[in-house]
């Protein structure tokens, strides 16, 4: 009879065991799960940069060529850019682009100014031409083409917190305006060198 009652014992306290232990697992996944989307943001750190492009962009494409426009709109699935150029809008695949340069002599729209001004007769806030390699395709929005409004979001490993906080003080003031932009497609990322107004 104590052989019973001990075997029973045994297979409870093993039952409540093993139970116990399941809730414990379960309970330390819940909490991992939940540390990891909170790494995840703060490694994301990411803060939208308000940025300016200029009106008219010089595209130029591998081998020499050229084309002149508006940026419209970088296509990331398709992994194409439209402008509008002087026939129409136009759509150049990003793997034949070497690079959007935007002259000094466009037109561009500030947000701490009403109207467009020619972005040579500004003098920039700055010499320190700012430049951000690898950020992600998407990382980039375009919120009013005709105008050249966007925004780019960045944070690590574009830049780290303390460029970060920098860029960040320097855009309450002043407006970020694209120089020049490049596509790698393999990575679907952009470099883009800017300069603060």
């Amino acid at each position: 009879m104590k052989y019973k009652t001990l075997s029973f014992l045994v297979v409870a306290l093993f039952t409540v065991t093993a139970g116990m232990a399941a809730q414990v697992n379960a309970a330390s996944q819940e909490v991992q799960k939940q540390n990891l989307r909170s790494v995840q943001a703060q490694a994301s750190g990411s803060q939208a940069i308000p940025v300016a492009l200029p009106t008219d962009a010089e595209i130029l494409i591998k081998g020499g060529d050229k084309r002149d426009g508006l940026v419209l709109q970088i296509d990331e699935k398709a992994q194409k850019l439209w402008i509008q150029g002087k026939r129409g809008k136009l759509s150049l695949p990003l793997s034949q682009i070497e690079k959007i340069v935007f002259p000094k002599s466009a037109v561009v729209y500030i947000d701490s100014r009403k109207g467009p001004v020619f972005r040579g007769e500004l003098p920039p806030a700055t010499n320190n031409q700012a430049r951000w390699n690898g950020i992600p395709i998407s990382a980039f929005e375009l919120k009013d083409a005709v105008k050249g409004q966007a925004v780019v979001n960045l944070g690590p490993p574009v830049v780290n917190r303390a460029q970060l906080r920098g860029i960040l003080v320097v855009a309450k003031s002043r407006q970020f305006v694209v120089d020049e932009m490049q596509f790698d497609v393999q990575k679907k990322t952009i470099t883009i060198a800017a300069t603060p107004y």
